[in-house]
């Protein structure tokens, strides 16, 4: 089966399950993570599946009891149930609780422990991708509202960047943020209407938000952008760049998509299931 869901999971009482892995999001027919992480499984040698399971936020208990009776090893979680999943584990990893959100989940004989691997995943794309000291630039995250964007900016604000631009639609989605962050003059708070100043005064741009995925088009000023500039996309297409990366691109600026961020979180996952050696040849072959 290609996308599993709840109602197709196995009866309680019935014979192993296909697969002992997988992805909850709503959407997830985009997800790569199972041919990557399927890749790292037969490397490993071990008799294992990972599959796509589609998740309404209004199943989500749901399906973490049946995934729990039924005995699988874990599964993962991506948008949009990184939050949600903070209330139904039953123990929280110390980074999960700081960043306040879950991307990983570990069956431990019935217990369930929410991880969150997407900060330290975001913090090895980046320094792979631009060779630069997160500590020594000024990082602007579009989206720091909710999700990922709320993590990762929890996260990079643990580095102690230069500069640290949170940027949200809505700027009242950011008070938590604000109120937890406050007392760090290096930290400033601002809505998309307020964008251009923000590429003036970033050098590295980190895109949290779904934008121009929709129409596929970015209508953003390619002068906001300068040579000087780097641009990280979350976001990940299953074929080609993403709008913002194209739009980057164009301007001859060095942008990547999220597939490296997918692979690193991704090989923190595995180490949470399964213990080293992580695979991660494997897991970046089966991406390209």
């Amino acid at each position: 089966m290609d996308i599993w869901t709840v109602d197709a999971l196995p009866s309680l009482g019935s014979t192993k399950p296909e697969f002992q892995l997988g992805v909850l999001g709503d959407p997830v027919e985009h997800s790569l993570s199972p041919r990557m992480q399927n890749a790292a499984l037969a490397a490993r040698g071990l008799p294992y599946r990972y599959e796509r399971v589609h998740v309404s936020p209004s199943r989500l208990e749901e399906a973490f009891a049946r995934l729990r009776e039924l005995g699988f090893i874990g599964w993962n979680l991506t948008l949009p149930h990184k939050i949600a999943g903070l209330s139904l584990v039953d123990r929280l990893d110390p980074e999960a609780a700081d960043l306040e959100a879950i991307n990983t989940v570990l069956n431990h004989g019935g217990e369930l422990i929410g991880f969150n691997t997407d900060g330290r995943g975001l913090q090895a794309a980046l320094t792979e991708a631009f060779k630069i000291d997160l500590t020594k630039v000024r990082i602007a995250v579009l989206g720091a509202g909710g999700g990922a964007g709320h993590a990762s900016a929890r996260f990079l604000a643990r580095l102690r960047p230069e500069r640290l631009l949170l940027v949200n639609r809505t700027l009242a989605k950011m008070e938590n943020l604000k109120n937890q962050l406050a007392g760090d003059p290096r930290i400033t708070f601002w809505d998309f209407d307020q964008l251009e100043r923000v590429f003036r005064e970033a050098d590295l741009i980190v895109n949290a938000t779904s934008a121009g995925l929709a129409g596929g088009i970015l209508d953003w000023e390619p002068d906001w952008l300068q040579a000087d500039h780097r641009v990280f996309d979350m976001v990940y297409g299953r074929e080609g760049d993403t709008p913002m990366v194209a739009w980057a691109k164009r301007k001859g600026v060095p942008a990547v998509d999220g597939r490296l961020m997918l692979l690193h979180q991704g090989a923190f996952a595995f180490e949470h299931w399964f213990g080293r050696p992580v695979p991660v040849q494997a897991m970046r072959d089966a991406l390209r």
